[in-house]
């Protein structure tokens, strides 16, 4: 069975399912954005997403934080985070636009950091192509365009990824305004790891509920 995900909805889950696993709520911002954008081109944001998320779960994230003073970027880990990695490639989309590439090493579901640089693309109006093992993807301002392996697009990790603005000019697919169409029980997963950024009821919280004794409407 499948669930009917609203792309805000898929924005909001994943935003507070990165924030169940300890990420600050700035990157939590990102993640849940990276999850919508994918999703509105009906690839798997979401469950990718949620695969990153899980790998980060108990995990000491600065191990994945890129060492942006080295090329290619690396992190302490050896596995490249593609919330915090896609955070700095948009911090520095302008210089990409006047023709700086850059190189990262060994980066976890490259896909994650697509969706960065398509929200980039539509901010600079132009292109940027992300290339790794045998694909590329061009973002552009209202589309993208998958070339080469398809296979390799959902890969879980791959050894280098190279991220350069684009001279492609023709955006194959568009976003759509439909909802995503998610498995019911992968939904269920995200939407309990959601969860857990709710705060159990205490004595405490519940003495500040209500609108106590005196009521002056």
């Amino acid at each position: 069975m499948t669930y009917r995900l609203t792309l805000a909805e898929a924005e909001s889950s994943l935003r507070k399912a990165a924030r169940a696993v300890g990420l600050d709520w700035g990157l939590a911002e990102e993640a849940g954005k990276a999850a919508r954008w994918l999703a509105a081109f009906e690839l798997p944001g979401p469950e990718l997403m949620f695969a990153h998320l899980q790998l980060l779960d108990g995990a000491d994230y600065t191990a994945f934080v890129p060492d942006c003073g080295r090329e290619p970027w690396c992190s302490p880990g050896g596995l490249l985070c593609p919330i915090v990695t896609g955070a700095a490639l948009a911090d520095r989309s302008a210089r990409m636009v006047a023709g700086k590439a850059f190189d990262l090493g060994r980066t976890a579901y490259p896909l994650l950091l697509v969706a960065t640089l398509g929200q980039a693309a539509r901010h600079h109006a132009t292109a940027f192509a992300t290339r790794w093992a045998g694909v590329q993807v061009n973002c552009f301002a209202d589309g993208l365009q998958i070339l080469g392996a398809r296979e390799d697009l959902l890969l879980a990790e791959t050894d280098a990824v190279s991220c350069a603005r684009s001279n492609d000019a023709v955006a194959e697919i568009e976003a759509s305004t439909l909802a995503y169409e998610i498995d019911e029980q992968a939904y269920r997963r995200i939407d309990a790891l959601a969860f857990k950024t709710y705060v159990p009821a205490s004595e405490a919280s519940r003495a500040g509920a209500g609108a106590g004794l005196t009521d002056n409407d």
